[in-house]
């Protein structure tokens, strides 16, 4: 039986070329996108997986419950968290403590590499299955100067020279002795470091203001993970009950953040860390299961596409092969025979589809690789055996799914009738159906083709937008910690340089900082963003002034006595008038008191998917990170000259960091996924319109091969290629305009929905939603056109010669 499906599909391909050619390239462009998508699964739930127990190991994350009625999920947790499972609980076999705060410029003799990394107790090593190549396990991070490094990190720290015992630096740390490195992994973790020092140096660094307050600090849930192995049998339930009971003991009497009103704890299984929800302070580059799902959503999508595709033509051709069915029943065969008959030959075509669909796949790795998205999360798309069993099976599936309405009308043919001609009901039948098929494909085809519009315009209007502030010509250079003030007289002499200035972080990017402000030392203090600079950065973006003068140029380094802020902050303060704020001493971090000097217009100091917010600018020279040199029209490329040849003399270890200002705030979208989502979408309507321009262009072949007689006996009668034309387009256009009518409002709501995540954004109207359409309707019109048009100018006399 089976060699017989594979005769009679293979015989039906060649028979029908340029049918089964539709057929074929719908499934393999379609195909191509469930490959990658399952190269893309495959790696996502490839984390983490080489741990022993890994089913009992969780990490307990943390919801802070906010005043304004609000909520954020945080991966980290408090320290004493930890501390307090440990000594009140009997459910954890062990306990694990992560600081995340050890980052920065590790320094051997003349060799200084930056790393990144975490500060870890001894029970690290029981719980993950972190492979040691040098050192003991059991040991290593005993002592509280403990040092591991991975074998990458110790090749650019040592060089050739064996790390064992050899002592590192790390500035504003100390020293640490390295007494273990790991062996290399090839398995993917959430857990993202090259350095791993011992949990025992908290307590010093804590104590020399090194770090931020943790070890007892109940309020600080954003510096610490929590992880648990909880012993067999535990239930889980049961344990988010019992961290529940820990939140109400010690938030009780407690002191919050001032935004919180309090903090609940639960399990998060470390088998669902990746894929997994987005979380703030989340470690490691695991891909976000709303990305993933929104992926899958697109493929499958156009994989039904194809697969109606299919289906249409399928059941178009049964009036050809009802006969055969009607003769292969009289001789016996049943229902489900032919019903797997016409399974094997949708199965066949789905894996000549999937030889097609491999090919073009690697061109889409290629192009995915060049995403931000893809870099950001380091999705590895390699295969291996494991992939093309999946890809198989997947083809199988594809196969079965698009053949099960065909196999099962085709199969419930009944013999006497369509020996006896007697098709006719059935045949509206098939017309309804086919119909309704084309219809849902330009539909979803208008709907895509419409979203690409709205992203399009929205992304454009982001980046033409007045953020209200100077960002041309203004190069932004990160520090990467060196001495602003030596930099800033050695530039200072270039040709070309205006004025240089100094901010702690790059504006118009999801990056600044925020603190507690308050009027009166007694009221209850707000977050207010802020960000800490000179007054020669305030002047390079040419702030517009409501009220009061910038920073003086004379102010101490070693203390705050000014700050700046705009008009929407006026309000927080109750102030009435920008005037009224001039003089007014305000108080940050609860205690320091500023005195406000200037009060700045509103101007988008974050990207357009926030709203303007209260903002400080503060003067606080410790904080610089990032230096900003307004320059003259023209003269960048001289000044990037000679800044990198400054930058070799100053600081021969760092890789001098530089962009142009304009060029940051449109990073900081690409950064965001919106610029990588345009891409995606554009790809993707793309691929519908034309995998439904396709099965327009089968359908109307079909329909004018059907009716090539009666289009030639109506040209010997008299009809003009006009008429003909029109005659035979004229249910699709109708088809077309329907699928349309209904794209308009569905293409509507989702513009609509995608405008909801910008607080600044265009308008979703009329014209832009008919722009999707019309394109829509053109192409499917010239699909049309293409062929009743040749059928309109085609010789009557050659197609009636038999009659």
């Amino acid at each position: 039986m089976l060699k017989n499906i594979l005769l009679t599909s293979i015989r039906n391909i060649f028979r029908n070329p340029l049918f089964s050619f539709i057929n074929v390239f719908g499934l393999a462009v379609s195909m191509s996108l469930g490959l990658l998508i399952i190269l893309i699964i495959k790696d996502q739930y490839s984390f983490d997986n080489f741990h022993k127990d890994s089913d009992r190991i969780f990490r307990v994350n943390t919801k802070a419950l906010r005043t304004d009625g609000g909520s954020e999920n945080y991966a980290s947790a408090p320290f004493p968290l930890g501390i307090s499972i440990k000594d009140g609980y009997s459910f954890a076999e062990n306990i694990v403590l992560i600081n995340n705060q050890l980052n920065g410029d590790a320094v051997y003799r003349n060799v200084i590499v930056p790393v990144h990394g975490f500060f870890a107790d001894s029970s690290f090593l029981k719980v993950f299955n972190f492979k040691l190549e040098k050192g003991n396990p059991s040991t290593v991070l005993n002592d509280p100067d403990g040092l591991i490094l991975t074998t990458d990190a110790a090749k650019k720290i040592f060089g050739n020279e064996d790390p064992m015992g050899k002592v590192v630096k790390f500035d504003g740390y100390g020293e640490f002795t390295v007494k273990g490195v790991f062996e290399k992994l090839s398995a993917k973790t959430h857990l993202d470091f090259e350095i791993i020092a011992s949990l025992g140096a908290l307590p010093l660094l804590e104590k020399q203001g090194a770090i931020k307050q943790t070890l007892n600090n109940w309020n600080n849930y954003y510096s610490n993970y929590v992880y648990i192995k909880i012993k067999k049998g535990e239930n889980e339930k049961e344990i988010n009950a019992a961290l529940a009971q820990i939140s109400r003991k010690h938030y009780a009497e407690r002191k919050l953040e001032t935004r919180d009103k309090g903090y609940e704890f639960y399990l998060h299984s470390l088998k669902k860390i990746s894929p997994g929800p987005i979380l703030s302070n989340s470690m490691g580059k695991a891909l976000p299961v709303v990305i993933l799902l929104f992926l899958g959503i697109l493929a499958f999508t156009i994989l039904l596409m194809a697969g109606l595709n299919y289906t249409n033509l399928m059941i178009a051709k049964s009036l050809k092969r009802s006969r055969e069915i009607g003769v292969r029943k009289v001789l016996g065969a049943t229902r489900w025979q032919i019903f797997l008959q016409f399974i094997g030959e949708s199965v066949i075509f789905a894996l000549v589809s999937l030889a097609a669909s491999y090919l073009i796949l690697q061109f889409l790795k290629t192009a995915l690789l060049q995403l931000h998205l893809v870099q950001e999360f380091s999705i590895d798309l390699t295969e291996d055996k494991w992939v093309y069993i999946y890809f198989i099976l997947f083809a199988i599936s594809i196969g079965i799914f698009a053949g099960l309405l065909p196999a099962g009308y085709l199969s419930g043919f009944k013999p006497i009738v369509v020996l006896k001609n007697m098709m006719s009901k059935k045949g509206s039948e098939r017309q309804l159906l086919r119909k309704g098929l084309m219809v849902v494909q330009f539909t979803i085809s208008m709907v895509f083709i419409a979203t690409v519009f709205v992203i399009f315009f929205q992304m454009r209007y982001l980046m033409q937008v007045d953020y209200g502030i100077n960002d041309k010509n203004i190069l932004n250079v990160n520090l990467s910690g060196n001495d602003y003030k030596k930099l800033s007289v050695e530039l200072g002499s270039v040709a070309g340089v205006q004025q240089i200035g100094f901010v702690s972080h790059r504006l118009g990017t999801f990056q600044d900082y925020s603190d507690n402000y308050k009027l009166k030392i007694s009221d209850a203090p707000f977050v207010m963003r802020d960000f800490r600079a000179d007054p020669n950065f305030i002047s390079n973006l040419k702030l517009r002034f409501a009220a009061g003068r910038n920073f003086a140029t004379d102010l101490p380094d070693d203390r705050e006595t000014e700050v700046i802020i705009n008009e929407k902050a006026l309000g927080y303060f109750n102030f009435k008038t920008a005037d009224e704020a001039i003089g007014q001493q305000i108080y940050a971090s609860d205690s320091i008191a500023l005195s406000i000097v200037g009060v700045v217009n509103d101007f988008h100091f974050r990207p357009m998917n926030y709203e303007i917010g209260p903002l400080a600018f503060r003067y606080r020279p410790a904080d610089f990170q990032h230096m900003s040199i307004a320059f003259e029209p023209g003269s960048n490329d001289k000044i990037i000259k000679a800044l990198s040849s400054i930058w070799k003399k100053a600081d021969p270890v760092h890789q001098l960091e530089y962009n142009l200002m304009r060029q940051d705030i449109d990073d900081a979208y690409e950064s965001s996924g919106f610029t990588d989502i345009l891409k995606i979408m554009e790809y993707v309507s793309f691929l519908s319109i034309i995998i439904a321009c396709l099965g327009m262009l089968g359908m109307v072949m079909y329909n004018t091969q059907l009716r090539i007689k009666e289009v030639s006996i109506r040209k010997v009668m008299g009809a003009g290629v006009k008429d003909v034309t029109l005659l035979l387009s004229r249910s699709f256009i109708w088809l077309i305009g329907i699928g349309v009518a209904i794209g308009i409002p569905l293409s509507y709501l989702l513009g609509n929905l995608i405008l909801q995540n910008f607080a600044y954004k265009i308008s979703c109207g009329i014209w832009l939603i008919s722009a999707g359409g019309v394109i829509t309707a053109l192409l499917g019109l010239i699909a049309i056109c293409s062929q009743t048009i040749k059928a309109a100018l085609a010789n009557p006399v050659k197609n009636l010669r038999t009659e």
